[in-house]
């Protein structure tokens, strides 16, 4: 399974690609530090499974998905943001994503976000 994470945050990007790595040894992870490079990166890549923050600067988390929702549904989307508005929420809810997780990344919201990374791989 091909994983990209679209994280401002370098601390949390390593954080998550050891989470993902550790629990689930056959991903292949990338990382983008923006909007703009996970749109790009997301095209030449073709990942299985994204996890974007939203909050981050130039192309946000919300632009970025919309922009892959115009020629794509299918490719399964994780949010994890401290945007906790819920007309945000809902906005991305709309957008088609497989979860919302609440920053920061505790240790139950890692055991959480493991079994929808998990949950999305085995859904087609």
């Amino acid at each position: 399974m091909k994983v990209l994470i679209v994280e401002d945050s370098i601390f949390v990007q390593k954080l998550m690609s050891k989470l993902i790595s550790d629990h689930i040894p056959d991903c292949e992870i990338r990382t983008a530090t923006n909007g703009e490079d996970g749109y790009q990166l997301y095209q030449d890549y073709k990942p299985d499974l994204i996890t974007t923050d939203l909050l981050m600067p130039g192309l946000n988390g919300q632009d970025m998905l919309r922009l892959i929702r115009e020629n794509d549904q299918n490719v399964k989307i994780i949010i994890l943001s401290a945007d906790i508005q819920k007309a945000t929420r809902e906005e991305v809810e709309e957008l088609g994503i497989s979860g919302f997780l609440n920053k920061p990344l505790t240790a139950e919201r890692a055991g959480t976000l493991l079994q929808m990374i998990q949950v999305a791989s085995h859904a087609e």
